[in-house]
């Protein structure tokens, strides 16, 4: 049955908007098209707009001259620094907007939790894309088959010599925001990812973290996940190791799975410890194309689309228990969701 595309407001047009969401909408165009772009800077509205064909009526400076258009607007794609969303989130979701927000959509786990708690499941999203990386996926359905044995250990080590550059006013408020950090922008795809590697929560975290100078951002991060079920991870991020190369592993009772990057397998080793009757199956596209794939046909079908505020919510205690670890040389549980859901 043949459908109209889903129609795209794209909410910043800096680096990631460009280099993964862009990349990924323009691979559906048969799903999808960007009817409007949002941006303070209009060097990068018109940069993504014309991109994408907008009319100069539907570039806009910032959300309230969007919702104030009369826009046809199916989804808003939220793309901003963790600082800039709230307000972009709260402003299109009060105005009924589907909005898919970029992780993560706060840094605070009890503001998540409280976004969770007062909207619909199926009128907001977020970003979890890594779980969409085929090597991530093509691991997941070798565990999923029960093949593999245990799960014991997860290594999901990937220090970087340095940030991930923005483009726009701010190309580098990931180290300028001290509430930022590789904690926040980098540990914070792992911890969801090895929350389903392990197929169970956190539950405690042992930490180091570390700053290039006294009120910078954190730049270096040595995390312990204790999950429920006795897997132990370890998630390592850095924006300071020039010649560093990923470790990314799944160790179970019968062998090892290797993550092998993004389009790419994971590589079962021993081989014959592993009889798996999906693997090699994965479809190797970029994650964010496999996620807007997932998205696109869960806005249609009327579902909940992405993974959810609680969703965000959780690796945000995460998180907040990693900061207080490192502060304190102490493991730290992870705090309860309930009681994070009512606070005030």
């Amino acid at each position: 049955m043949r459908h109209e595309p889903v129609n795209i407001a794209l909410v910043g047009c800096g680096a990631i908007a460009e280099l993964g969401h862009a990349p990924a909408l323009s691979a559906l165009t048969s799903e999808a098209r960007v009817t409007s772009v949002v941006d303070t800077a209009a060097h990068r509205r018109n940069l993504l707009g014309d991109r994408f064909g907008v009319p100069a009526a539907r570039r806009h400076r910032d959300v309230d001259a969007l919702v104030a258009a009369d826009d046809p607007v199916d989804l808003a794609v939220l793309v901003l620094p963790p600082r800039a969303t709230p307000y972009a989130l709260s402003t299109l979701l009060d105005s009924g907007t589907r909005v898919l927000a970029e992780k993560p959509m706060t840094t605070d786990a009890v503001e998540a939790a409280l976004i969770a708690g007062r909207t619909p499941r199926d009128q907001l999203g977020v970003v979890h894309n890594y779980l969409h990386r085929s090597d991530v996926r093509d691991a997941l359905a070798r565990l999923r088959e029960g093949h593999a044995g245990r799960v014991r250990f997860l290594r999901l080590e990937q220090p970087d010599s340095g940030h991930f550059p923005g483009a726009g006013d701010s190309p580098d408020w990931r180290r300028s925001d001290v509430a930022a950090g590789c904690l926040i922008d980098n540990a914070y795809h792992w911890v969801y990812v090895a929350t389903e590697l392990a197929a169970a929560p956190v539950a405690r975290v042992t930490a180091r973290t570390a700053r290039l100078e006294p009120g910078a951002a954190v730049d270096l991060a040595l995390v312990l996940l204790e999950h429920t079920n006795g897997v132990v991870s370890s998630v390592q991020t850095s924006w300071c190791a020039p010649s560093a190369a990923p470790v990314l592993e799944v160790h179970t009772t019968r062998g090892t799975l290797r993550l092998d990057g993004d389009c790419g397998p994971c590589t079962a080793l021993p081989p014959t410890a592993f009889v798996s009757t999906t693997a090699g199956q994965t479809v190797a596209e970029p994650s964010y194309t496999a996620f807007y794939r997932e998205v696109l046909a869960a806005l249609r079908a009327g579902r909940a689309f992405a993974a959810s505020a609680d969703d965000c919510a959780t690796v945000l205690r995460v998180l907040a228990a990693a900061d207080t670890a490192a502060a304190t040389g102490a493991s730290v549980p992870v705090d309860d969701p309930v009681a994070s859901r009512q606070a005030p």
